[in-house]
């Protein structure tokens, strides 16, 4: 519906043109609210002027739009002349305008527009947002002097006498709390405007902004502040924020104890003062360029301690952004990396050792597989070379015995079995050397050996006395080269056979098996060793016996520790004299 169809009749075109919105406007407003409602307009009369009329008109509720509203009176003005006019034009802009402000002040949500009489200390004016905040009628606050019973207690007293300073008659801002009907604590921030009526007395009006929820925000920032306070202060680490200026902002207490400056001190550049110069323009290069580019950084530099030494520090920031996305800084933490450093010097310089003797035993070890084909091949010549005699002179004095058989005294006879003797124990020195010379160097492929087996094996080929005993606990089966384990078991048993005092001696064979390893166990019931020799018998060409009474060359134990060794194990031996003895010696699994 237009304007002109909800004004009766041909009334819209007999308004003054500047009257028309007006009218229209407080029409419609009446017929909303169901209220009286009296306006001013000037009308076109009959003699082609215009006159003022004033009309009072109510409300009804009809479809027809002539019959909306039933005019109570209507009145003309009686001046037509012009200044009479613009009186009345005067009076109803007024009227207008006064209503706009109504509308526009009680529109507001979260501000309370007031008037106050300090003579009277009464308001003279409340706008309708004042039910709104705190919950108590217009009406109520313009008969009593509601609103300071209002104000919370602790700040009533100050509150009150801010808005009767009649002496300072100035402007101010005030922040204090309210207590509304439903018990909440409201805050405000009051707006005071003083001001003169016409009889020089003291008026205020201002306006009243409900800012609780910004309290309520700011509370809980300080409270978030407090607590990352107590939290960075109680870190071991060393943390600092800076501003969107790169300006520091904060530094905590284990940055401050590690300089033994003041937070004073260290604020805004003050923390570069403690930085070592060499490393100055290098730190402040990288940090700047990170706040250009918004970017995390990380880097190493020396920094002043408070007993003066400077020690190697490593820093990591990262950017700060609000809940809205906006740069808000950096924030970053710091640790004491100097032990670590001087362990990096270390292993640099370790590894540079290590580097050099590594090249050092690639080269001896070239020279010692070298030294080793050499002694191979002397090892080889040696062999023939002095077998070859041996056997010349044992053949030759078997020969000589032979042609001379008739003419040999018993003494003679003695010397060549001895001469013989000594050749077969030469002949058997020359084999032990060889072989403790090859220990470890001729590998060989690692197979499935039952022990049991082997054992057999090594016993039968040694051939003990019938009535001597051997007993072999069950063994087990390992993954393990035949050869070099052979070898240890031949040395141990042959040993216990041919040193034992008596034809009827018993030798037990056991194992125990652990978690990475077996430990074998070759035991006998013979004269036993004292400790003072425990040592001493596994080197080389090391005999208790007197090599005239026994054949021996003094190698076989050193042999078999040796290969031991070699294979990762370990042997000792338990005894004491007139007890036995018993060889223990661990193999890897």
């Amino acid at each position: 519906m237009s304007q002109i169809e909800s004004v009766p009749g041909g009334l819209w075109q007999t308004i003054h043109p500047e009257d028309r919105d007006r009218y229209y406007q407080q029409r419609q407003q009446a017929i909303a609210r169901q209220q009286v409602y009296t306006v001013s307009y000037r009308v076109l009369a009959a003699d082609g002027n215009y006159h003022w009329w004033q009309e009072q008109a109510v409300p009804e509720k009809h479809d027809v739009p002539d019959r909306q509203v039933t005019c109570l009176a209507q009145t003309g003005l009686a001046a037509t002349v012009p200044e009479s006019a613009k009186i009345q034009l005067e009076a109803a802009q007024l009227e207008a305008a006064q209503q706009r402000f109504q509308d526009l002040v009680n529109g507001l949500e979260d501000t309370i527009v007031w008037e106050y009489d300090a003579a009277t200390a009464r308001f003279t004016f409340v706008s309708q947002s004042a039910e709104r905040i705190l919950g108590y009628p217009v009406e109520q606050w313009l008969r009593s002097n509601l609103w300071q019973n209002l104000i919370h207690p602790e700040d009533r007293a100050w509150v009150v006498q801010s808005y009767h300073q009649e002496k300072l008659a100035r402007d101010c801002s005030l922040e204090y709390r309210c207590l509304a009907a439903d018990g909440r604590v409201v805050w405000l921030r009051d707006r005071l405007y003083f001001a003169r009526d016409r009889e020089g007395k003291y008026k205020l009006r201002g306006l009243m902004l409900d800012i609780t929820a910004a309290k309520q925000a700011e509370a809980e920032l300080r409270e978030s502040e407090a607590r990352f306070r107590t939290m960075a202060n109680s870190a071991p680490v060393m943390i600092w924020m800076a501003g969107t200026d790169s300006l520091w902002e904060f530094a905590n207490q284990s940055w401050l104890n590690f300089t033994g400056r003041s937070l004073k001190q260290e604020l805004g550049e003050g923390w570069t003062e403690a930085v070592h110069p060499q490393d100055l323009s290098r730190c402040m290069e990288t940090y700047l360029s990170a706040f250009h580019s918004r970017q995390e950084f990380a880097q190493e530099f020396r920094l002043r301690r408070a007993d003066g030494t400077y020690r190697w520090i490593f820093e990591k920031g990262s950017p700060r952004f609000t809940p809205e996305g906006s740069f808000a800084g950096y924030i970053g933490c710091c640790l004491d990396i100097s032990d670590r450093k001087v362990s990096e010097e270390a292993l640099k310089t370790r590894a540079e050792e290590l580097t050099y003797l590594t090249t050092v035993l690639a080269q001896t070890n070239v020279t010692l597989e070298k030294r080793n084909q050499e002694l191979d091949q002397f090892a080889y010549v040696a062999s023939h070379d002095l077998k070859a005699p041996l056997r010349a002179i044992a053949n030759l004095s078997e020969w000589i015995e032979e042609d001379l058989s008739d003419k040999l005294t018993a003494e003679t006879r003695h010397q060549m079995n001895l001469l013989r003797g000594r050749v077969h124990r030469m002949e058997a020195l020359i084999n032990g050397l060889l072989q403790y010379s090859r220990v470890g160097r001729l590998g060989a492929p690692k197979s499935q050996v039952s022990v049991g087996k082997l054992l057999a094996e090594v016993v039968d080929s040694l051939s003990p006395p019938e009535t001597f005993s051997i007993e072999i606990a069950p063994m087990p089966t390992i993954l393990t080269e035949k050869l070099p384990l052979e070898q240890v078991f031949t040395n141990l048993i042959s040993n216990a056979i041919k040193y034992h005092p008596r034809q009827d001696g018993r030798v037990s064979i056991s194992v125990q098996e652990y978690a990475s390893n077996y430990e074998f166990v070759v035991a006998d019931d013979g004269d036993g060793i004292a400790p003072e020799y425990h040592d001493k018998i596994f080197g080389i060409f090391q005999t208790l016996s007197p090599r005239d009474t026994t054949e021996s060359t003094g190698i076989g134990l050193a042999i078999v520790k040796k290969i031991v060794e070699q294979q990762g194990g370990t042997i000792r031996l338990e005894s004491q004299p007139g007890q036995g003895a018993a060889f223990y010696f661990t193999w890897k699994k």
